[in-house]
């Protein structure tokens, strides 16, 4: 048997099947006129060629060669890993396939080679999510991270022998999308980093619920942060600068798992730690060590209910896709991290990598 060169063979098939415009990429152009003479030669119809140039992005490898060595390597879990840069892999990290659509007619057909920044490949997902994402909060789980606020005047606002609930819109400018429901309790677990900057008498704001006045701030010798405020029925949300997400917390075990929902996160960075290869450099050489992160987070009652590839935002977090679904609180909901297209993480939280 004799198999014929990509060379030979892709004018001949082009003609033969009915091809009317090739389109290949210029690394192609010096086989154009070859491309041309053997269709003449051969006196088949001729093919137009339409040239393009490749859609590079920093720090990242496109070669399907060089992109299997990773797998075989065991760098990536497969083809569909959220760090790689196929259709599976973004996509599986939260890409819409709308997105992608309009992101590639935007780029056009041009021979210019271009070396994109994946930020405003990532924008354009955004503006596909965000209209669709229902909304939630979360806090960190390490106790560690966390400030204990006491509503000291809770018990003449609500009813202490009676669960309270506040709702409010999955999504703030769609209210069709339904309602998510958050307990309430005369104690809450805020972000202890949230807490930087506050002072005794000033009022901030707890998300979904109202204002609450600062009336006392103590840090034990161990850097345990608690902190007292009375909450303000009638207190104007727009006026008050600071935002905080929170979590009511309870005595009582079985109220906490049931009004809470574990769940734990997903970071990726860059496979490729520089922007861009120059020729002759390997890319083995500038592996990036830190690609993914974790981080064990709760939140509320209502993740629970997510299912498999639902996009999500947390609010002052972020956007996230369900990698895994809630099963039970040793298998916790999995949800992976997508870039929004901004140099800084949304509300100022930090995560373990850096926010690309």
């Amino acid at each position: 048997k004799a198999y014929s060169t990509y060379d030979l063979a892709c004018p001949i098939v082009d003609s033969i099947e009915g091809v009317t415009h090739a389109l290949r990429t210029t690394e192609y152009n010096d086989r154009d006129e070859q491309y041309a003479w053997i269709q003449n030669a051969c006196d088949l119809r001729r093919v137009r060629i339409h040239a393009f140039s490749r859609l590079n992005f920093i720090n990242t490898e496109l070669s399907k060669r060089k992109l299997t060595w990773f797998v075989e390597n065991g760098i990536v879990s497969g083809w569909d890993d959220a760090r790689f840069p196929t259709v599976r892999g973004v996509t599986r990290r939260g890409l819409n396939v709308q997105a992608l659509r309009k992101f590639m007619y935007s780029q056009g057909a041009s021979r210019r080679v271009v070396l994109m920044e994946w930020n405003k490949f990532w924008a354009e997902n955004k503006k596909e999510i965000d209209v669709s994402a229902k909304r939630f909060m979360a806090i960190a789980a390490d106790p560690k991270e966390h400030c204990v606020l006491k509503i000291t005047n809770y018990a003449s606002i609500y009813d202490a022998s009676t669960p309270h609930f506040v709702s409010a819109d999955v999504h703030p400018r769609n209210p069709s999308m339904g309602k998510r429901v958050m307990k309430l309790n005369d104690t809450v677990i805020l972000e202890k980093g949230d807490m930087d900057g506050v002072a005794v008498g000033e009022d901030i704001v707890l998300l979904k619920w109202g204002v609450v006045k600062i009336s006392s701030i103590q840090v034990s010798d161990d850097g345990e942060t608690r902190v007292e405020g009375e909450f303000l029925p009638d207190g104007d949300v727009r006026k008050t600068k600071r935002y905080f997400t929170w979590l009511a917390t309870d005595s009582d075990e079985n109220v906490r798992r049931t009004s809470t929902t574990p769940c734990t996160v997903f970071e990726f960075d860059n496979l490729i730690s520089k922007d861009k290869l120059e020729e002759g450099e390997d890319f083995k050489d500038f592996l990036n060590p830190n690609t993914m992160a974790s981080s064990d987070i709760i939140g509320d009652a209502g993740l629970k209910m997510l299912q498999h590839n639902e996009v999500i935002q947390l609010e002052r977090r972020g956007y996230y896709r369900v990698d895994r679904p809630y099963i039970s609180s040793a298998k916790p909901l999995i949800l992976y991290m997508i870039p929004d297209g901004k140099a800084k993480a949304m509300g100022g939280l930090v995560g373990k990598l850096a926010h690309r």
